[in-house]
Formats: C-alpha cells, sequence, structure tokens
C-alpha cells in the first residue's frame, strides 16, 4: 500500500487538554504521527503518514472543529526540515570542507567539500565515529577531550589509493553551562592551499610598467607600445639582449592586461631537457612514460588556461616542440603526450629571445611559421649602452634594494662613478650592473661607491670611449723643458687638449660627451676650468 506525507500547522489558543484532543483526533482518523514540533507564536506542527488525500481533508476538518484551534493548514516541510535545508545550504556554499561530530564524536554533520575531500559520500559517515573519517590522532577528538581548538594543522594519510592531505582548523560546541557538546572541524585540501598561495605569490610577484626605471625617450616608446598592446590578446616577441629585462615586460604586461585574474606562468624553454620540455608545456597521460604520476599532469599550457603563458628563450626549443607550439597559436588546441583528446586552452602567449631567429630561419634551425605566428607584436627593449641617461637611476635603485638586503645603510655613486657607470659597454646589461653594484656593496666600508672601488673589484676601464675626431692617431705633445711638469699638469694638459679635438667636430657639448663617455655637466666644466669658448 502506498502511503502520503503531509505536514499541517495547527494555529490554536492555548487551552488545558488541547494537544491530548489533536492527537486523538489523528487517532480518530488513523494518522500514522512521524513528527511532531510546538514552536511559540507559530503553533504546532504535525508530520504524518496516511493512506489517501480524502483522509488528510477529513483530519483538517475535524482538527477545525476542535475548540480552540483558530485554523489549520498544509505545508511543504517542517519548521525542523526547513533548518537542516538552509544550514546545509550554508555549509555547502562556503569553499572548506565541514564536519560536525556530537560529544560521543559520532559524526552529524559533513559538507560536500569535506566529502570531495575524504572521497565520500554524506550518507556513508553520518553516524560514524570520527576516527573512521580522520583516522587516529585526529586533533578534533582531541579538542572533544580538552574543549581547546586548533589552527591550521596538517593532515595527511592513504585511503585506498588516494592520499588525503589537508590543512584543519577545529573549534568545539560549548552548552550554556560551558561543557563540551561536540565540535566543528574546518578544513581546505592541500592542493587548493597551494593554488591560494600560488595566486598570492603570483600577484607579488607582478612586476607593473610603473616599477620599471627609466627616463630615456627610447625605454617611454616601448613601454608606451607594451601597454596599449597588453590590452589585447595577441601573441607578443620580446627581443632584447640578455639582462635587458624581457620577464619584467612579460609580467607587466600580464599586469596590464583583461587577463590580470588568472594566472601568469613563466618558463625559459632553456633549462629543460628536450625530453622534459615537452611534457612540461603539454602535460601527459598516466602511463605514458616511465615514472609518470599516476592519474597524468597537467601541462603549463592548462595550468595557464585564460592567462598568460611567457615562453622565455624561446629560440632553444627543439623542433618537435616547435610543430607542437604552432598547433597550439594555430588553432588554441592541445593534446596531452601519451593522450588522444584534444584539449582547448585559452591562452596567451608572450615569448622572449636574445637569439637571431632571422638568421636561426636560414640555417634550418628555427620553423618559418612558428616565426611569423610569434612575431605578431615584436617589442625591442634597448640594451643599457643604447639609454646610457637611464644608467644612474636605475643604478641608484638597485643600490637600495642591494642594501636593504644586505642590511647596509644609506649608500650613494659619486659623480665619478655615476660617469664611469655611463661609460660602460654592458654586454651583460641591468643583470650585469646589478652583479657589479652588489659585488662592491659587500665589501666596501663607507657609505660613498667611489670609482677606485670599481677597478678594484671589477672588470670595469676608466676609458671605455675613444675619441672618434679623425682617422689614425692622435698624438698629443707634452713640452720638456729643463724638467718634467708634474703628472697632475701632465693628465690636465691631456685632457685639455683631448676636449678641444673633439670639440672641433662635435660643436656642442652634449654631443662630445657622449664620444668622450661622460656627461654634458662634465664637458661643460671642464671647459670652464681650461677656458675653452
Amino acid at each position: 500500500m502506498e502511503f502520503l506525507e503531509r505536514v499541517i500547522q495547527i494555529d490554536f489558543e492555548d487551552r488545558l487538554g488541547l494537544g491530548m484532543e489533536i492527537f486523538e483526533r489523528c487517532e480518530k482518523n488513523q494518522v500514522d504521527k512521524i513528527g511532531m514540533e510546538v514552536i511559540p507564536d507559530q503553533g504546532m506542527f504535525i508530520k504524518f503518514r496516511c493512506t489517501s488525500v480524502d483522509l488528510v481533508q477529513r483530519l483538517i476538518k475535524d482538527l477545525e472543529a476542535v475548540s480552540g484551534v483558530l485554523y489549520v493548514k498544509l505545508r511543504d516541510q517542517m519548521p525542523y526540515e526547513e533548518r537542516e535545508r538552509a544550514l546545509k545550504t550554508i555549509l555547502n556554499s562556503v569553499s572548506e570542507g565541514i564536519v560536525a561530530v556530537n560529544k560521543d564524536g559520532e559524526i552529524i554533520q559533513i559538507n560536500d567539500v569535506a566529502c570531495k575531500i575524504f572521497h565520500c559520500s554524506a550518507e556513508e559517515v553520518i553516524g560514524l565515529g570520527a576516527v573512521e573519517l580522520f583516522q587516529e590522532n585526529a586533533p578534533i577528538l582531541e579538542t572533544l577531550k580538552t574543549g581547546l581548538p586548533y589552527r591550521l594543522t596538517e593532515r595527511e594519510f592513504t585511503k585506498g589509493n588516494q592520499v588525503i592531505h589537508f590543512l584543519t582548523t577545529g573549534v568545539p560546541v560549548l552548552n550554556a553551562k560551558g561543557q563540551v557538546i561536540g565540535a566543528v572541524a574546518t578544513m581546505k585540501d592541500f592542493c587548493q592551499v597551494e593554488e591560494i598561495i600560488s595566486k598570492i605569490d603570483r600577484k607579488k610577484q607582478l612586476m607593473s610598467f610603473e616599477g620599471i626605471i627609466y627616463q630615456s625617450e627610447k625605454m617611454r616608446h616601448v613601454i608606451e607600445t607594451a601597454k596599449m598592446v597588453a590590452k589585447g590578446s595577441s601573441t607578443i616577441l620580446l627581443r632584447g639582449e640578455s639582462g635587458t629585462g624581457k620577464e619584467l615586460f612579460a609580467r607587466a604586461i600580464h599586469r596590464e592586461s583583461l587577463r590580470v585574474q588568472a594566472p601568469f606562468i613563466p618558463i625559459s624553454c632553456a633549462a629543460l631537457p628536450d625530453s622534459l620540455l615537452e611534457s612540461e608545456l603539454f602535460g601527459y597521460e598516466e602511463g605514458s612514460f616511465t615514472g609518470a604520476a599516476r592519474g597524468g599532469k597537467k601541462g603549463l599550457f592548462e595550468q595557464a588556461d585564460h592567462g598568460t603563458l611567457f615562453l622565455d628563450e624561446i629560440g632553444e626549443i627543439p623542433t618537435q616542440v616547435q610543430v607542437r607550439l604552432l598547433r597550439v597559436l594555430q588553432e588554441g588546441m592541445i593534446r596531452r603526450v601519451g593522450g588522444s583528446k584534444e584539449l582547448p586552452v585559452d591562452v596567451r602567449i608572450v615569448a622572449a629571445t636574445h637569439r637571431n631567429l632571422e638568421e636561426m630561419i636560414q640555417k634550418g634551425e628555427f620553423r618559418e611559421d612558428l616565426y611569423y605566428r610569434l612575431n605578431v607584436i615584436p617589442l625591442r627593449i634597448p640594451p643599457l649602452r643604447e639609454r646610457s641617461e637611464d644608467i644612474p637611476l636605475i643604478a641608484q635603485h638597485l643600490i637600495r634594494k642591494i642594501s636593504e638586503k644586505l642590511g647596509k645603510s644609506e649608500i650613494h655613486l659619486t659623480k665619478e662613478s655615476v660617469e664611469l657607470l655611463m661609460g660602460q659597454t654592458w654586454p651583460g646589461n641591468v643583470r650585469q650592473l646589478e652583479n657589479i653594484l652588489e659585488r662592491i656593496i659587500n665589501v666596501m666600508d663607507s657609505a660613498e661607491i667611489n670609482p677606485q672601488l670599481f677597478y678594484e673589484w671589477t672588470d670595469l676601464v676608466s676609458t671605455p670611449h675613444t675619441a672618434e675626431c679623425e682617422e689614425g692617431d692622435f698624438q698629443i705633445q707634452i713640452p720638456v723643458e729643463k724638467e718634467w711638469p708634474t703628472l697632475k699638469e701632465i693628465v690636465s694638459e691631456v685632457e685639455k687638449q683631448v676636449l678641444m679635438r673633439v670639440l672641433e667636430t662635435h660643436s656642442s657639448s652634449r654631443k662630445a660627451g657622449r664620444v668622450l663617455g661622460v656627461s654634458n655637466t662634465t664637458i661643460l666644466n671642464k671647459m670652464k676650468n681650461y677656458g675653452i669658448e
């Protein structure tokens, strides 16, 4: 026989014996009471089971005839069922797993996130002892005994062939007398924790264009262009010598883009052997090679989905990877190593290289079709020697950073040291400048960096440039009569004659400064000292 379940709400005026009379009417109509709840100002709620709709209507009429009953109406659920549903909705709306136990350590609540962490269903674990879910020495059991909470405790154990790894926090549940009547534990899957840390770390690592130090017109033009193209999704190819800051540009482009909330994933294509690079980029399926992780692994393209993948040293990738990369750029699809399924990815590529790709194409070392796919928006970052006016700003910024790292007090460059740095060719660019400054700051014991420190501890030279005023040799005669002039007088005379010769073919002090590797101000001061008009 099929039964119907119904819930009725009875509003009434309280009187002696009313409850008993209501129960008698239920018995008379042969309904099976399942549950009852009385709530002040809301009335009495009865959940019952019966065989037909007619019996329900007859019961309602009989109850309405009871003295003191104001009205009787059907409801969808009992109030406690509505509260349970609301509680379940709340528990399942949070991103953390939640498990509640009673004073006997039996599980009374578990949300969907916790079920996912423990690879179980609520039906399987409700009513079980906490030790069966958390295993031995679970901190929630200690909280039940002591009433003491715990925070961010790491737990890891194996259940079947599954590794369960999470961080958990727990608090006791107390009654009005302060007695422990249960406990609640919250937990985050460790993969989720790592993802959160990674996102925070990525945001910390992202460099904005405002963080790039420059004052030269060349860099201003490159940065303005980079800001403009960052808003789109076209592939960008960063060209520049080693140490010019290509990765800083890539990070700044991502931060300025519409993908800033998604991952920025960098990889150096030269840092991994050919055999690993392919699986690192595209991922692999379980069993695709010896040592492959159980369940396979997502590649960097999948991890960077909706974000930016920075391929540094793109000129180093082997031919077979070039072919697969071309397919991703053309079709937006990848296939894991050892897999047969095509997976769509939405990834913006920012690539970088210091190599001459055009020359590599001529030698057959780089695919021409891939080159055109990568070279959609080329950005060339100029080397330091082409923007020497940026060197003082960059150097002082690096000095502050290095001094803070080494716990040194404020340090500054002398005027002569600035001129020395501006006169170098810097084959290693900003990276070389930073390394040299760090070496000097480590060994110095004063607040001033003078040229002598560079001569003593580095390979910097005092005369990096020679005058370009004439072809051939430029001879300077030093008059020697009865006795030699002092060395200071000889140096001054040489400096004066060189300066006069350069100014003959380079009419402005600024041009002469560029030729001689010093600042415009230095030239003007020396012209004044030597009386040169």
